[in-house]
């Protein structure tokens, strides 16, 4: 395993061309918003009048001024990787890597046998909600605390180890505030000393940065198919993984389960709480427990304030302000890469799903390329199968090879967007686990009968 000691600068990051899903740079382009209109400019009111190009860069400048810029430099990974157990063909590493300078992240790395004699596309898994779990509940090493023993498999919390057996090499990481993340004397989920630290900036943000660095992890690895790199969450993983794959063009394909995507201003603070919540909790405050979660779970949770956008407040407070762009944005800003989402059909109702996915469908269905924005006719081009698909109409329909990517131009990114519903309630079930790897296995060119 390689491991990366160079910290490139922002100026140097962009000259580098290395593979992504169009042949993009390494750096993330859309993180550092090189052509993005200046702080505070406002988003169009009448989005159809702009080509779609200038509209995502407006859209992408409406939630930075929510989420706060990212870090402009890029330090080095100074990666730490340890060899921890060999189990059922699953090769376990615990890896932590340099997010920022003096914050690390923590991370199980779950490597198929399979992957040791090619190049295997790699998915990051992000956890939902746990008491201190972190990774372990994705890796399948507990349930939503560390002393819980895993939860049932048709709950699906162990996503990260049910993908690595298909074959994929799978990094389920710790968010910041859980697992290995908390600080000393800090309790799981509470984000008030990140804002005491970070004032301008969002958990949310912060959250993306980490997978950035993840990717970055990712590509050190000579086992990983570097252009296939897939990023899937649930509940809270879920929602963020829409955020990441928005704001990372190196992610071939998003996956957000049950993820809440609406921002609830009618009924809810949970965006952004009360100011009271901004400040941070020391050791021998008085503990607090909700006792709904209490009531839910069994047991008291002992954790803070998850603030997930800090100057979101004002549209909390003031219920006349209309934020400037919603999650319907936020899946238009993920093509022409394919964008699956996951809901129980009453999160349907909840989130307001199926209407946002419908808005930003058009975005897919007429995708036509554009400079600095990822090629879609290049990307099925460069996926495995093409090969099969230029062979079957050549000699089945004697077609010139060379029609084919005006026929695929003519598709845009119409199949890239997806919606899948299934009974019950929030969890991540048998059934919503076999479409997630059947989905991946097409967009990532992943064979595993081949390989497994």
């Amino acid at each position: 395993m390689q491991q990366d000691r160079r910290a490139p600068s922002r100026r140097q990051l962009l000259q580098l061309g290395l593979p992504t899903l169009a042949g993009a740079a390494l750096a993330p382009q859309s993180l550092l918003a090189v052509d993005a209109p200046a702080a505070g400019a406002s988003v169009a009111t009448k989005p159809a009048e702009l080509p779609w190009p200038e509209r995502r860069k407006q859209i992408e400048r409406g939630f930075l001024d929510l989420l706060g810029e990212f870090p402009q430099e890029i330090p080095a990974l100074e990666t730490v990787i340890k060899k921890v157990a060999e189990e059922d063909g699953i090769t376990r590493y615990h890896v932590s890597f340099q997010a920022e300078p003096g914050d690390r992240v923590t991370a199980w790395l779950l490597v198929p046998k399979a992957a040791e004699t090619k190049p295997t596309p790699a998915i990051i898994v992000i956890h939902s909600t746990t008491w201190g779990a972190g990774k372990n509940s994705t890796a399948g090493l507990s349930g939503r605390r560390l002393q819980d023993p895993p939860t049932h498999p048709d709950v699906g919390r162990a996503s990260g180890l049910e993908l690595a057996k298909h074959g994929y090499v799978v990094l389920c990481i710790d968010l910041l505030t859980d697992g290995e993340r908390i600080p000393p004397g800090g309790r799981v989920m509470d984000t008030r000393w990140f804002y005491e630290k970070n004032p301008e900036w969002s958990i949310i943000g912060k959250n993306i940065w980490d997978v950035s660095r993840s990717i970055d992890f990712l590509h050190t690895l000579d086992f990983v198919d570097k252009p296939h790199i897939g990023v899937i969450g649930w509940s809270l993983g879920g929602h963020q993984a829409l955020f990441c794959g928005a704001f990372d063009d190196r992610i071939t394909a998003t996956v957000s389960n049950g993820g809440v995507l609406d921002w609830h201003l009618d009924n809810s603070d949970a965006w952004s709480r009360k100011p009271a919540s901004w400040t941070p909790w020391k050791l021998g405050d008085p503990e607090t427990s909700s006792k709904e979660i209490e009531r839910r779970f069994g047991f008291k949770t002992n954790s803070g304030p998850y603030i997930y956008i800090k100057k979101f407040r004002k549209y909390v407070d003031d219920k006349t302000l209309t934020p400037p762009v919603d999650f319907d944005d936020l899946m238009a800003m993920v093509a022409p890469r394919p964008l699956l989402i996951i809901s129980s059909e009453q999160e349907f109702y909840r989130h307001r799903v199926l209407p946002k996915c419908l808005k930003a469908l058009p975005i897919f269905l007429n995708w036509q390329d554009a400079p600095g924005l990822p090629s879609a006719v290049l990307a099925r081009q460069q996926r495995l199968g093409y090969d099969k698909t230029l062979e079957y109409y050549q000699t089945q329909h004697r077609m010139d090879p060379k029609k084919m990517p005006d026929m695929l131009r003519q598709l845009g990114a119409g199949d890239c967007l997806s919606w899948f519903s299934f009974p019950g309630g929030h969890a991540y079930p048998p059934v919503a686990r076999r479409y997630t790897e059947a989905w991946y296995d097409r967009w990532l060119g992943f064979e595993p009968s081949a390989t497994t």
